[in-house]
């Protein structure tokens, strides 16, 4: 029973980070997302390769990430954007799992990642949703309607 807690705890750990994985890549923020995975990746065993460059852990970093991004894209296959984003998680959940065991000294960088991640625009979450708006009365021209807006938003006719 023990062991099953401990990966509940693992599989509670990784998903938020794999959610942000699989949004950065299904909103076109891999490249950013790449190069801070990379600087995090780069730096998690600096004693396996004593004589390598900072440049060159960053280079093979990243193209480990790049593989796992390949295969994540295979895995989430085709069809609706929704399953294909739970596909992704399910893969970047495993895949991160599977770091932390091999690496104990990632658990910050990957309690990290949707903070490191979700700051970039277009990277919120790509989640399917329903939104109903009724208009009551008579409109002559254009109706807007929204939720949430901030900023300095003007509407031109």
């Amino acid at each position: 029973m023990r062991r099953y807690a401990q990966n509940m705890d693992l599989t509670a750990m990784v998903t938020p980070g794999a959610q942000s994985l699989a949004t950065a890549i299904l909103t076109d923020s891999w490249s950013q997302a790449r190069t801070a995975l990379s600087r995090l990746w780069a730096h998690r065993h600096p004693s396996s390769h004593p004589n390598e460059s900072e440049l060159t852990a960053l280079e093979r970093a990243g193209t480990e990430l790049d593989l796992a991004r390949q295969q994540a894209i295979v895995v989430a296959g085709n069809g609706p954007e929704s399953e294909r984003a739970n596909r992704m998680e399910v893969f970047w959940i495993g895949y991160l799992a599977g770091q932390l065991a091999a690496r104990p000294e990632l658990t910050t960088a990957i309690q990290s990642l949707p903070e490191l991640l979700g700051g970039w625009p277009g990277s919120e979450p790509t989640r399917a949703s329903v939104t109903t708006k009724t208009v009551s009365g008579t409109v002559h021209g254009n109706a807007v309607q929204a939720d949430d807006v901030t900023g300095g938003i003007n509407f031109n006719r």
